[in-house]
């Protein structure tokens, strides 16, 4: 491939950065600009009986590498992001990963050759503040590892949390030989460890993302071979599922001209593994694009939805979203099989930590018939006794001055006998409410900090609703910003999660509207105008 040569610099400059950002890259087909992926997707035997449940990850970019948000109508507040399993537009969740219950594994892969000596403090302390310090804040569930490329590749020896991999980074110093490990190689390496990490997650729940930051100036005089041996690598790690961003250094020396040719080996590996490239002009140029490399990752759509079992199995999944007069539409995936880590369940068990758990003892032959009458009248026993236990304790709870109108579980959380009905699956964003989930012995409840049920304390049971529906858990009957059925909180995955239930003035968790989130001791939450704090024990 010859590169075409014009007799004035500066159009030069406009002709190769623009096949840069279009994509041209090393093949002749533009692939870059605006695009929308679906970057992972996970389908799981669910709580709900016969549903999956499907998540999926999703991101958007315009050209540039600038995040896509996905808008909302105005009129209806409705996202204008939309999904399509097996031809049919399922009810989802929408959430971002920074708030999912998701892991990453990053690698962050950046040069100590003596050519970046002038801007290697600038470069690593960018990356520090806008990069490190924002993943380390999102806690165990990331983790990170930090590889300098010289004559040799040096740095931390595997993922590592993202504080400890500070410290890494603040080690790597310059290289003053002149020999420079071969960018393949680096790329090769660093693609390996982002996907050992998305194999071996920690939280085996999470639906996990791996990712690839890669800072270089690209390659100088690119040959055939060498060009190959990128697209290779480009297409193994999207094989990996690994995303590869790329920020591409060319600074001016007179602020006119900009040496971009040896970029476009960057540009064919982000956009064979379906990442991002960004280009730093100037010296001061790497907080504004590491900033938005951060924002790429932490505001990456999370998609959530039920459906019942073996009907979208080998059917396709795709996401649309508007852009302006334009419309972005993401490649078609396909919907596997669900899966409990590398099994699949039964119809009588869900999935909970990669494993198969039953949802009732299985009946055989007459034995199993008269344990399941027996079984009855004993529960009809102990419902009988739980209901006159309910009803002594919500009068001198009365007595005390509480709420009238709310009955809570006693004892165990999630052994509560009412569990409310599971809500119509054509209602958008319904919370997933099914019989009492396994639920760990404790005490978590609900603090109300405002409105005038201060001070009181709600046990928290699976199913757990919120509202000014009539016989809502926590009645928020006198708040004129909530919503009828505001929100619901489930036992799911062995941990307690808040889901929005479509209302009108949103769910926030610590500030930040949410449609899920995983609830933590000492969150607080605000439903409408009313605040509440999640406490354990």
């Amino acid at each position: 491939m010859r590169y075409l040569r014009l007799p004035m610099r500066p159009l030069r400059t406009m002709v190769v950065a623009g096949a840069l950002l279009l994509g041209v890259a090393l093949a002749p087909t533009p692939v870059h600009g605006d695009k929308i992926i679906v970057d992972r997707i996970e389908t799981r035997p669910s709580i709900l009986p016969d549903q999956i449940r499907v998540r999926a990850l999703v991101s958007a970019t315009q050209t540039g590498g600038e995040v896509v948000e996905a808008p909302t109508d105005p009129k209806s507040k409705q996202t204008e992001l939309k999904v399509k399993a097996g031809g049919t537009s399922p009810p989802f969740l929408l959430g971002a990963f920074e708030h999912a219950d998701a892991e990453l594994s990053i690698v962050v892969a950046i040069p100590t050759t003596l050519d970046f000596e002038s801007d290697f403090d600038a470069m690593t302390e960018a990356l520090d503040a806008e990069l490190f310090e924002p993943l380390a804040r999102m806690g165990a569930r990331v983790r990170v590892q930090v590889l300098g490329y010289g004559a040799d590749i040096t740095g931390s020896k595997g993922l590592q949390r993202a504080d400890a991999a500070r410290k890494e980074l603040r080690k790597l110093y310059v290289d003053t030989s002149s020999e420079e490990i071969e960018l393949v190689e680096v790329v090769g390496r660093s693609v390996k460890q982002a996907g050992a990490g998305l194999k071996k997650p920690r939280n085996k729940d999470a639906i996990a993302r791996g990712v690839v930051i890669l800072v270089s100036r690209g390659i100088p005089n690119v040959t055939e071979e060498e060009k190959t041996a990128i697209t290779k690598a480009g297409l193994a790690a999207d094989q990996a599922s690994v995303r590869i961003h790329t920020i591409g250094y060319s600074p001016s020396p007179d602020g006119k001209y900009h040496p971009v040719r040896p970029l476009l080996a960057l540009g064919e590996l982000s956009r064979r593994s379906n990442g991002t490239f960004r280009w730093v002009k100037t010296e001061g140029g790497w907080r504004a694009a590491i900033a938005q490399v951060t924002k790429e990752i932490a505001r990456a759509h999370v998609v959530t939805f039920f459906a019942p079992t073996g009907e979208l199995e080998g059917k396709k999944l795709s996401v649309t979203m508007p852009l302006g007069t334009a419309t972005l539409t993401s490649d078609a995936v396909t919907i596997l099989a669900a899966r409990c880590g590398y099994d699949s369940c039964d119809a009588r068990a869900y999935c909970v930590k990669a494993e198969c758990v039953a949802r009732a003892i299985e009946q055989k032959g007459k034995l199993g018939t008269v344990l399941l009458f027996g079984g009855v009248g004993v529960g009809a026993l102990v419902l009988l006794v739980g209901v006159m236990t309910v009803v002594t304790r919500r009068r001198a709870r009365a007595t005390a001055g509480g709420i009238p109108g709310q009955t809570f579980a006693p004892g165990v959380p999630g052994a509560y006998p009412h569990a409310p009905p599971l809500a119509q699956a054509g209602a958008a964003g319904a919370a997933p409410v099914a019989a009492a989930a396994q639920v760990p012995v404790g005490g978590p409840a609900l603090l109300v900090l405002t409105g005038p049920a201060t001070g009181q304390r709600i046990p928290v049971r699976h199913g757990l609703s919120i509202g000014k529906a009539p016989g809502s858990d926590l009645d928020l009957s006198h708040d004129g910003y909530a919503s009828g059925n505001h929100a619901q909180i489930v036992f799911e995955g062995g941990a307690w999660m808040l889901y929005d239930r479509n209302s009108t003035n949103g769910t926030f968790s610590n500030g930040v509207r949410i449609t899920h989130t995983r609830l933590d001791h000492g969150m607080t939450v605000r439903l409408g105008s009313t605040e509440v704090r999640f406490m354990v024990g």
